[in-house]
Formats: C-alpha cells, structure tokens, sequence
C-alpha cells in the first residue's frame, strides 16, 4: 500500500479514538456528578447596545431561574438598551440593572457586577444567552453535591438562519467538545458565557484585567494558578448566537487569538514558561503543513511531506468527523468544513499574531439576530 495512504488511514483511526476518549471523558465527568441543595444564584450580564435581545434574554431568564434568583445587568449602551432594561427592572423585582459607570469594555463591566453580587453561585452569560429551567437549577446544584468551584456548561446554537458560516462553528465546536474543552491535552478551557462559578472562587481568583480582550482566558490563567480546574459538562445546554456572517467570524477569531496570544506573552514575561511551551505546541499543531514543507525543502527529501503529512491530517480530520458525527450531523458540511476550518485557523492565528504586537486592539461586537 502506498505509504501516504496508509498513512492517512492510520491517522483517521487515530483521530477517531482520540474523538472517543473525549466523548468518554465527557460522559465519565457527567456521570460523576452529584446534585445537592444549591446556593442562591446570580446571572451577570454586561450589556452594550443589546437592544436586539436583551428583553427576550432578560424575560427568559426571570421565568426559568429559580425563585430569589438576581440578574444583574451592567449597561454602557447608546442605542434604546437602556429604556427597555429601565421598563424590565419595573416589571421584575430581582432584576437590578447597573449603568456602567467605566465604559473600558466587558472585563471592567463584569468587575463592577462582581461588587454587587449576592449569590453563592454566579453565572456569567452574555446578552444573547438563554437557559431553561433545568440547566439553572442542575448546575448549581452540580456545584453544591460535587463540592466544585465552577463547572462549565454545554452549549449549542439557536440561530434562526443556519447559514454555511454557522455550520463551520458547529463543526469546529464539536471538535472542541471532544478534544480542547474537556482538556484531553492541556487544561479543560472555557468560555465564560455559560460559566457558573461559587462566589468565594471569584474572591480568591480576584478581579479581570480591565484590557484582556479574553475574559474567559484571562480568568482561567487566574483559577489554574489556584489549581483549580474548571469541568466542562455536557449536561443542559446554554444557547447562544453563533457569528451569523464571514466577517463577523473573523473578527471574533481575531479577537480570541489576539487576546490569547497576549496574555500567553504576559505570562511568559513573568516567567511561567509554560505558556512559550503551549505556544509553540499550538504553532506546530496549526503549521505543521508549512513546517514539514520547510524541513523537507531544506533536506531534499520529502520524507514529511509524503509519509508524515497524510497521517497528520487523517488524524485531525478522523477527530473532527466523528466528533461531528456523534453530535448527530450528517449534512454536507462534513465535506467541507473541515479543510475551510483549517485553512481559516491558520490565517486569523497569523493575523492575530502580529496584531498581538500592536497594543491595545478594539473590541468587536458580533452582529446578534433580532429574537
């Protein structure tokens, strides 16, 4: 058989078990969990020009939460965002909404909330997030019977538009589900939309950097240094607004890499080097096409490249089909997105990467569907 195709199918074999031992971590971590009597709860929200779903976010969570739950609400918004949150606040007692008094962005609007929190147990979301009854009460309870600090809660989309752009994200987020948020390689990553956290863990971890533009890395550096790592589970599911057009996906990519690599570089400059490990593991994960073109080039051999390459790629695209298989996807994505998804990786992570180096980057606010 020739080497590249054996290769290639080893890989596929490979990545497929790789898809199932997240897939079984997964479960494992679900089937752990105990529920006991959960601590009173409170949902931050920090908004800005939100006018397109922050009544139907607000009004969903007041009905779903359980009794004596408290939304919070930090606005800097110009747009009407603020007359709609100041007529729910009159209609919904546990409602308090905050006008942000800062302005810098969601890291020092959620800093704010932070201070005014009362619950035992807080849950980050963003504007655009829904939850149902049953998620709003197991995972607090999660917390308390399993004597956790925080778990992460699955999530899933609910655009009403499922265009070819939002089925990319559903098929990188199944690769995530198996393989980067259950922490497979590294420690289990999170986002902090659909984060519950104990009140006190938030205390000890201290406050967001007010210029990350990765609240949700930023914080994770913060519990890791605590040891504490955050569980990712596959129980009731958030629902958010996946980027709904190419440009809006871009620019949010930007803004992850960008954030990520910067605070990756922070941390190296304060001597964990770690973290300069981690990036050049990454690099050589997302580059290794580029890499092995080099080193075959500059050897005159094209030992990688024939032998090496195939397998590799089989490996990520085995782990991405079944991972996408096993969220019950059978469309023709699983044609596509994954060369597309490679290829669009690469670029924003070399965007990003110079963009790390130019100071303080703009938040980009990604386009919501009016629900």
């Amino acid at each position: 058989m020739n080497p590249g195709l054996l290769g290639f199918l080893l890989g596929l074999g490979a990545g497929g078990a790789l898809a199932l031992v997240g897939e079984a971590k997964n479960r494992r971590t679900l089937r752990r969990l105990r529920r006991g009597k959960a601590g009173s709860l409170s949902i931050l929200i920090a908004s800005r020009n939100e006018e397109d779903v922050i009544e139907n976010t607000i009004k969903t969570l007041a009905e779903n939460a359980p009794p004596g739950t408290e939304i919070i609400v930090v606005d800097g918004s110009t747009d009407s965002t603020p007359q709609i949150l100041a007529r729910l606040a009159r209609e919904i007692p546990n409602l308090k909404v905050l006008a942000d008094p800062y302005r810098k962005g969601k890291p020092a609007a959620l800093n704010y909330a932070l201070r005014h929190v009362t619950g035992d147990i807080v849950l980050f979301l963003d504007a655009d997030a829904r939850m149902d009854k049953e998620g709003l009460r197991f995972y607090p309870e999660a917390l308390s019977g399993s004597n956790l600090p925080a778990v992460f809660a699955d999530f899933a989309s609910y655009n009403t538009r499922c265009t070819w752009v939002v089925k990319a994200q559903e098929y990188l987020f199944s690769f995530s589900r198996r393989l980067v948020f259950p922490g497979i390689f590294w420690r289990p990553v999170f986002m902090t939309c659909g984060l519950f956290v104990r009140k006190e863990t938030l205390e000890r971890a201290g406050e967001f950097k007010h210029k990350t533009l990765v609240d949700d890395f930023d914080l994770g550096i913060r519990l890791a240094k605590m040891g504490i790592k955050v569980p990712f589970v596959r129980g009731p599911r958030c629902l958010i607004q996946y980027s709904p057009a190419l440009r809006d996906l871009f620019y949010q990519f930007l803004r992850w890499y960008t954030g990520g690599i910067q605070e990756m570089k922070n941390e190296i400059k304060n001597g964990d080097f770690s973290y300069l490990l981690l990036m050049t593991a990454l690099a050589l994960v997302i580059y290794f096409p580029q890499v092995a073109l080099i080193v075959d080039g500059t050897r005159g051999e094209w030992f990688l490249i024939s032998h090496v390459l195939p397998g590799y790629l089989g490996l990520l695209w085995g782990a991405a089909q079944l991972s996408s298989l096993l969220d019950g996807r059978r469309d023709f994505s699983l044609l596509w997105a994954f060369p597309f998804m490679y290829l669009w990786i690469q670029l924003t992570v070399a965007v990003s990467f110079f963009r790390s180096f130019l100071g303080e980057t703009p938040w980009y606010k990604v386009k919501r569907e009016k629900i």
